[in-house]
């Protein structure tokens, strides 16, 4: 890795935890952690400068808890990801999901990975995104219904491009639009992923 590229990757990482006390955002407790958390694994990966290696396109389907922290209105959640193996910027890789839950929410969202590989077959992928959320029955996350999802997913790869693995993502608004409330939630859940060569 060359200099420069890991000058970037630091400006990154340090523009991910800098942004959180930043503008009209109000980033939740779990927010803080994740960054933190996420700033740690990408400096660590940084450092290591083997911690970055090809991805491929995948598809990769999750199952778990919604409000699975908190508790306050929890549900099942199902959702689905396209995870695209080209680079927007250094290496960061971009990302779409939707997902439902047994509440009839709806979210879906955009945005970017950036997958980190350790000891052959174990990879940790912090993300942001954003997207919109449709109450349904289930809990209330803020008017107008504009979420930012940040998370982290630990993967373990097998033979032939599929991983298994856990992922915790927490969904707020922020604020960052005037909303009044910003209760947040989690999703915690297993996943599956395969990818598409």
């Amino acid at each position: 890795m060359t200099a420069v590229e890991r000058l970037s990757g630091i400006i990154c990482a340090g523009l991910a935890l800098a942004t959180l006390g930043a503008g009209p955002a109000h980033a939740n407790p779990e927010v803080e952690a994740l960054a933190v958390a996420a700033g740690g694994v990408v400096l660590a990966a940084i450092s290591s400068g083997r911690a970055f290696r090809e991805e491929p396109d995948s598809i990769a389907v999750e199952g778990g808890r919604f409000d699975a922290v908190k508790d306050v209105q929890s549900a099942t959640a199902f959702g689905v990801e396209y995870r695209a193996k080209g680079i927007v910027f250094w290496k960061l890789r971009p990302f779409v999901g939707a997902g439902v839950t047994s509440d009839q929410s709806l979210f879906g969202y955009g945005g970017l990975r950036l997958a980190t590989h350790w000891s052959g077959r174990f990879v940790i992928t912090p993300s942001f995104a954003v997207g919109g959320y449709s109450r349904g029955e289930g809990k209330n996350l803020g008017d107008p219904p504009v979420i930012g999802r940040f998370g982290l997913d630990f993967e373990y790869a097998l033979d032939g491009g599929t991983r298994i693995g856990l992922a915790y993502h927490h969904m707020s608004n922020g604020k960052v639009f005037g909303q009044s409330e910003n209760p947040g939630t989690e999703i915690v859940g297993v996943t599956v992923s395969t990818s598409l060569r």
